[in-house]
């Protein structure tokens, strides 16, 4: 006997609204259609299901079983629906990305691109989400020891403090880094980042005036810009405020184990768009590296 699959989906309404009546509403159905499903549904059975005897419906031990089992079935059911459904609609291309990267790199390249959709942007610092099926791709700020398989290679990283020329007016270049003793450090979540360029720079120990913490690195940036402290940066990506003035690199160590990736689940790539501009991603980064190693040498 096949499954009353439509009374599946009733009994599942039923339970998750804790009414006949709210089922009903949801579903466009009348109430008596409801009881009739799930009459039919314990008689299929042959178990009671919904006790209501009661002013409030009460899952048997049955019911709690099948409904349990029922739910997270659904729930990958929907999920993979709407993933269908925003394959087969998708206009725009989902990224999430730090503000920082869309901001300073990815954005002045898209304003030249052909491309005819149109971009959302999930700003955070964060892995992304790809149960959200508005999210097509991300590009990340990873560790080169915690890349997971499949992501891409898109910017190498570097990491070296930045600060505001006013800061060293009164000292003598070549600057020696324990001079970040006498400074502000400004710091993303945590201090990882700092931690490690410090034991690069050969000083672990060393104690800051203070330490200040900003989860946007566009702030943090800012914050440098305005002499408020020192900020680890990407120079490659403040070329233009080193140009006008308002930042400098003032050390030669530089920290290379963060890069940008880029992760493109594999349903994803089956959309004509994103396809579109994952490619043209891969050139621009090719050439950006190409580029670089051409001014290295």
């Amino acid at each position: 006997m096949l499954l009353p699959f439509k009374s599946l989906l009733v009994f599942e309404a039923v339970t998750r609204n804790a009414s006949f009546t709210k089922a009903a509403d949801e579903l466009n159905v009348t109430q008596s259609a409801i009881s009739h499903q799930i009459r039919n549904l314990e008689n299929y059975f042959s178990i009671k299901l919904l006790d209501r005897s009661g002013s409030t419906l009460v899952l048997t031990d049955e019911g709690k079983i099948l409904f349990r089992d029922l739910s997270s079935a659904l729930a990958i059911i929907r999920n993979n629906i709407g993933k269908l459904k925003a394959s087969a609609e998708a206009t725009s291309v989902g990224i999430s990305v730090r503000s920082h990267f869309a901001m300073k790199w990815l954005a002045p390249r898209l304003q030249n691109a052909p491309f005819d959709f149109d971009f959302h942007f999930f700003h955070t610092n964060e892995s992304a989400d790809f149960s959200d099926p508005l999210i097509h791709l991300s590009i990340e700020w990873l560790r080169e020891d915690q890349v997971p398989d499949g992501a891409r290679l898109l910017f190498p990283g570097k990491l070296t403090p930045a600060c505001h020329p006013d800061l060293l007016k009164h000292l003598k270049a070549p600057y020696n880094p324990e001079m970040l003793s006498q400074n502000i450090l400004l710091h993303e979540n945590d201090s990882v980042s700092w931690q490690e360029w410090l034991q690069l720079a050969g000083l672990e120990q060393l104690q800051p005036v203070r330490n200040e913490y900003y989860s946007d690195t566009n702030v943090r940036q800012q914050a440098a810009a305005e002499k408020l402290g020192f900020a680890l940066v990407h120079p490659d990506l403040i070329k233009g405020e080193i140009a006008e003035g308002r930042l400098c690199c003032p050390f030669s160590e530089v920290l290379t184990t963060y890069s940008y990736y880029l992760k493109v689940p594999d349903d994803r790539l089956n959309i004509s768009n994103v396809r579109t501009f994952v490619n043209w991603l891969d050139r621009e980064s090719r050439d950006n590296r190409e580029s670089v190693i051409r001014l290295a040498s």
